[in-house]
């Protein structure tokens, strides 16, 4: 059956997937990584060529075409015999994508100051740092969730530079898919230091924005690492065994 038009993905542009002009195989990798990220497809889970084909009504040639993209971000493995699969997060995994945060976007962050004090406006940021403060006295954490993304994808927006955002789409996603695994632990100390940020970002002071990202994306590496630790450890340890069998988890 083909998937509703409201569930699925949207666009960079926040459009409907199915925009004319949308290819079907960008279609299919939007599809599929919006349900890698939100959790629906867990780690080691196959994929199957069939499935995805049937949920968007179309031929299983785009699905193949895009399965090489999203293994080459990381969201996927190509495994013998079982095909696509869900790539695992492991510690590594999480320290390297905070090391290139820790480049990316404090350079980001210094060129969007940079773009301010050079006349840029910084609206839309404030924008979304009052949704963020509505989510935080509603106490709406899903909602802070989203907007906390957002915050980050419109500074990369504000830079004004194409090439750091090509480089960056892929590492977003990874971020995003994070944070529906481990989410930040205390979220209003990070929207205050989105707040922080967006005061040195639209006063176009380059070097504490960039200062301020750095602090920013360390301090979210040290509330994040051990969590990601302990969920791997319990994932790790062995079953209860009864009697009569024993129930193992794949490694």
């Amino acid at each position: 059956m083909s998937i509703p038009k409201e569930d699925r993905p949207p666009t960079v542009e926040g459009e409907p997937a199915d925009t004319p002009g949308l290819s079907l195989d960008q279609l299919a990798y939007e599809w599929v990584r919006e349900r890698i990220i939100d959790g629906t497809y867990k780690p080691g889970a196959r994929i199957r060529e069939r499935t995805v084909a049937e949920e968007l009504g179309i031929s299983r040639i785009p699905i193949r075409e895009a399965f090489p993209r999203l293994e080459s971000e990381g969201f996927i493995r190509s495994l013998p015999r079982r095909g696509a699969v869900v790539a695992s997060l492991t510690v590594r995994d999480v320290n390297e994508l905070y090391d290139v945060r820790g480049s990316f976007e404090v350079l980001a962050t210094r060129l969007a100051a940079e773009q301010c004090s050079l006349g840029a406006s910084a609206e839309t940021l404030r924008q979304i740092l009052d949704e963020a403060e509505t989510a935080v006295a509603t106490n709406d954490g899903v909602l802070l969730s989203a907007t906390n993304s957002r915050f980050h994808a419109e500074i990369l927006t504000l830079s004004d530079n194409q090439l750091l955002q090509d480089l960056m789409a892929p590492i977003l996603g990874r971020v995003n898919r994070l944070f529906y695994i481990v989410p930040e632990s205390n979220q209003v100390d990070f929207h205050r230091e989105h707040a922080e940020l967006y005061r040195a970002i639209s006063s176009g002071q380059v070097e504490l924005a960039a200062a301020l990202a750095f602090a920013h994306v360390e301090h979210s590496r040290h509330d994040t690492l051990p969590i990601v630790r302990s969920l791997l450890n319990e994932a790790q340890a062995p079953r209860p065994t009864s009697a009569r069998h024993t129930i193992r988890r794949a490694p």
